[in-house]
């Protein structure tokens, strides 16, 4: 059951319509049915354990079937509103001054991120600035595989990235602001790379 503090959580991030935030989640397990993999034996060492068990990771060193759970609730919940959150190819259009044809071609030569849904395809927020996309988009999309997964992409434009040291800003920065604030998208290239 949804607390008060959930629902004013998830409306701040846009999202105010619970049933499609589900529906989108249910849509990306019927599309990825992660939940049916069988369980990966442990390779990993005590040490990676350990840092995993730090970093928030569930299930790290056995196999739980509520903690499978859990990272599959993660997973779907982000996509969900990745999803439920994203513009509209019309309103790409009007954000970044062209007409919606030209961005059906700018999705069709991958210049742009989509994810398809039931209503068709969106464009997730990651992407874009305020005033529109962000400055080298088109490079790092085509150096990133195309098959890589929806959220492991949105979460490499918007994590933090030690390689992504700004002098300017003096902090490291992630893929989105590095490109947001102009500087030069080499360096989010050679990492998109391994996305």
């Amino acid at each position: 059951m949804l607390t008060e503090a959930d629902r004013t959580t998830l409306a701040r991030a846009g999202i105010t319509n619970i049933d499609r935030l589900a529906s989108a989640a249910a849509a990306f397990l019927r599309a990825h049915p992660i939940y049916e993999a069988p369980p990966v034996t442990n390779a990993l060492s005590v040490a990676e354990e350990t840092f995993l068990r730090d970093a928030g990771a569930r299930g790290v060193g056995s196999w739980s079937d509520d903690s499978a759970a859990d990272n599959v609730a993660v997973i779907a919940g982000e996509f969900a509103q990745m999803v439920t959150t994203a513009f509209s190819q019309k309103e790409v259009a009007d954000l970044v001054g062209v007409s919606a044809s030209r961005i059906r071609q700018k999705l069709e030569a991958s210049e742009l991120y989509a994810v398809r849904t039931t209503g068709g395809r969106v464009c997730p927020r990651f992407q874009f600035g305020p005033g529109g996309t962000l400055p080298g988009l088109e490079a790092v999309l085509r150096a990133m595989r195309p098959e890589a997964h929806p959220v492991a992409v949105q979460r490499f434009f918007m994590d933090v990235h030690p390689d992504l040291e700004s002098e300017t800003l003096n902090r490291a920065l992630s893929p989105h602001e590095w490109l947001l604030t102009g500087h030069p998208p080499e360096a989010v290239i050679v990492l998109a790379r391994e996305v």
